[in-house]
């Protein structure tokens, strides 16, 4: 069956050839909702190509074309007063014919729309009313039956895709712009700087190898954090001092309060660079098994923040 989807995708590589003033025309449409302009693009169908059409509008917003999904039912229920005058629409539907569809098409197109279907012909009762429609031809599916939408909705995908991707490249969509739209998971630890996370000045304590623990922890419970970096008289990492240090020297017992703290620290210790990604601070975290790593300056080598995994965990 995938074998079948892989032959269908070529098929349709092959079928957009001679569709190209087509293909072109749709990306202008839809150029014109990207970098931040007044204009938002409308994405919708039904059933399994409704799940397409979803799918597609993430992938618009995800690379900085402004869109929405929309039911096209509920839209004949007032979702259609989310819709501009001047907006675009992008509706997928293979037959074309499907009534739900049809009609908001010719909703929209009273509001002003400019629309692109994505169909499999230009015959089509909804081809006849967008601007421009982008075509599969016929699609043999890959269900053993030969019914269920499987090759059809790979190909709509693939198509909606492309001309998300190819629209966001136009705009000069870039890596900055993609790291702003995913602030979080593993793509925005990806694109997003330790400096970014670190705690600095009064939210992290740094002090010399000679203070007291007393005063250390003093510190340390004032700034509300979880550790104290020690730093050389030149502003060097010299090491780190934990809630974990703290207990360990309390079990020793006697005068551990006034002794000095450089005694109970862990040094040499970890450390990560300012300009490092937070996915490889999370991974330096996860394999040295610590929660707190000093942030140093790759050339100098001086203490700059403190990065606290738990702070990681909220971006």
């Amino acid at each position: 069956m995938m074998e079948q989807e892989r032959s269908a995708l070529q098929a349709s590589c092959e079928r957009l050839i001679p569709q190209q003033g087509s293909v072109e025309h749709a990306c202008r449409i839809l150029a014109g909702c990207g970098n931040g302009g007044s204009r938002r693009v409308v994405v919708s169908g039904v059933g399994k190509a409704g799940l397409i059409a979803r799918k597609v509008a993430a992938t618009l917003c995800s690379t900085g074309t402004a869109a929405t999904y929309i039911h096209p039912v509920e839209g004949l229920h007032g979702d259609v007063g989310f819709v501009r005058r001047d907006d675009a629409a992008l509706l997928f539907s293979y037959s074309g014919e499907t009534i739900e569809v049809i009609r908001l098409a010719l909703q929209l197109d009273e509001l002003g729309c400019e629309m692109i279907a994505v169909t499999r012909s230009q015959q089509s009762s909804l081809a006849g009313i967008t601007a421009v429609s982008v075509t599969t031809g016929d699609v043999e599916e890959a269900c053993y039956l030969g019914l269920a939408p499987s090759s059809s909705t790979t190909v709509m995908l693939a198509i909606g895709d492309a001309l998300a991707l190819t629209v966001a490249r136009h705009n000069g969509f870039r890596e900055e712009d993609f790291a702003r739209n995913h602030p979080a998971g593993s793509l925005g630890l990806k694109f997003r700087r330790v400096e970014s996370a670190m705690r600095t000045e009064d939210r992290m304590v740094l002090v010399s190898q000679s203070m007291p623990v007393r005063e250390v922890v003093e510190m340390v419970s004032k700034a509300k954090t979880g550790a104290a970096v020690l730093a050389n008289e030149d502003g060097t990492l010299c090491g780190i001092f934990t809630d974990g240090d703290l207990r360990r020297a309390l079990l020793q017992g006697g005068s551990v309060l006034e002794r000095d703290v450089l005694q109970f620290s862990s040094h040499p210790c970890h450390s990560i660079s300012s300009d490092a990604t937070l996915a490889e601070a999370m991974n330096l975290f996860a394999q040295t098994k610590t929660e707190d790593l000093p942030v140093v300056d790759r050339s100098s080598g001086c203490v700059v923040g403190l990065l606290c995994l738990k702070d990681v965990s909220m971006f």
